[in-house]
């Protein structure tokens, strides 16, 4: 078992997401980071096993068994034993070591990974946690103290093989491309959503991003518009004229206009940004949006192939 000490401020049991039901009305959720989730799956060389996702401050927790950890994601002071370790490595564990893990101090969202995954039964085939509903992860819920999440004792070592992720999280705009409603902006408003910097508001979660700036755009002739399906990274203009950037637990339909989509290459940099944080936008072309795309998975599939052999 990981028994939690103390759970931080969010901290939930995210996989790959559940994909498949959104005509049902089940959102996809899953780990917000994905390069951080997949990296912390890679150093154990496992695929889509559940991790815990801590935002903003990690937490304290107590190991039952002996097994292997990678911490990745957000950087944070983490220490087992009193000791410091790093992140983005392999890290063994012995039957009640003590793991704290301080204020995430770069980024939004650190992950740990545990060797073969927490053993939670599956929820239409994953085992993210769905907060509204309240159903996968761990009860359905954010951990809290006392919770014990249970996993498999595992005596196999992997490569102390440290990874660098600072290429994954330079700060630069978040790139874009046009939304389905674009077109129905004035050339102005379309100027001025990408010229002026935006600041994320701290009304914001795991659902979206809502963004503020000195000149609300303005709204766009959609009187005919319909509620039609949205995706993580969908940018929103409701009539307020203040973007809404929707994250990992997003609805599954919006009728506000669709201005524009983050690149699913800049989603993990996204979901790094904090409450307060600026951000800016550039937009980009369908072409420069799958080569990002496929230089991430180049990446990731390269490190995965390190560890393996």
């Amino acid at each position: 078992m990981l028994i939690i000490i103390k759970p931080g401020i969010f901290s939930v049991i995210q996989d790959a997401g559940r994909f498949g039901y959104q005509q049902y009305g089940v959102i996809t959720s899953g780990a917000m980071d994905m390069i951080a989730y997949r990296i912390g799956n890679a150093l154990l060389q496992q695929h889509n096993k559940p991790a815990l996702e801590m935002t903003l401050i990690g937490g304290q927790f107590q190991f039952t068994k002996e097994t292997t950890i990678a911490l990745t994601g957000g950087m944070m002071q983490a220490k087992l034993n009193g000791k410091d370790i790093p992140m983005n490595r392999a890290i063994p564990i012995q039957p009640n070591d003590l793991l704290t893990c301080g204020p995430i101090v770069q980024g939004a969202r650190s992950y740990l990974s545990i060797s073969g995954g927490f053993t939670i039964k599956p929820i239409l085939n994953s085992t993210s946690t769905y907060i509204k509903v309240g159903f996968g992860g761990f009860q359905g819920r954010p951990l809290q103290t006392g919770d014990a999440i249970p996993y498999e004792r595992t005596a196999q070592r992997f490569k102390p093989l440290q990874v660098y992720t600072h290429n994954f999280y330079k700060a630069r705009p978040v790139r874009i491309l046009q939304g389905t409603e674009w077109p129905y902006f004035s050339e102005q408003a379309q100027q001025l959503f990408l010229q002026q910097p935006y600041t994320i508001s701290i009304n914001s979660d795991r659902m979206g991003y809502r963004l503020e700036s000195e000149q609300p755009i303005a709204a766009a002739n959609t009187s005919q518009l319909l509620s039609e399906a949205v995706t993580f990274g969908t940018i929103q203009l409701p009539a307020s004229g203040q973007p809404i950037l929707l994250m990992a637990d997003h609805q599954t339909t919006g009728g506000y206009p669709k201005i524009a989509q983050v690149i699913a290459a800049d989603l993990p940099y996204a979901a790094q940004l904090t409450p307060k944080q600026s951000l800016t936008f550039e937009l980009v072309t369908l072409q420069q949006a799958e080569q990002a795309y496929l230089e991430h998975q180049r990446q990731l599939r390269l490190l995965e192939l390190l560890v393996a052999n």
